[in-house]
């Protein structure tokens, strides 16, 4: 499965059983995960970053919003969310 492929459509199951159907179906399956595991795009870096979880959305600065991204930009990194 190339990287541009679509996902889907699955197709209709067959009314019976069909060992061949299902070893299809398993293997799209398959490719579909290994496809939506990958990281949404790489690249990102933070530089001078602190660890900050907390914003406080009526009175944090622009400085401190920032850093709260840059902790979730790294976080997401170490999930294999972003690369």
């Amino acid at each position: 499965m190339s990287s541009g492929a679509p996902i889907g459509p699955l197709g209709i199951a067959p009314s019976q059983y069909d060992p061949v159907w299902m070893q299809q179906f398993v293997e799209r399956l398959e490719q579909i995960h290994i496809l939506l595991s990958q990281p949404a795009q790489t690249g990102y870096t933070v530089a001078n970053g602190t660890t900050d979880r907390t914003l406080d959305v009526t009175g944090d600065t622009l400085a401190q919003g920032l850093a709260v991204l840059g902790t979730l930009i790294e976080d997401m990194k170490s999930k294999g969310t972003l690369g």
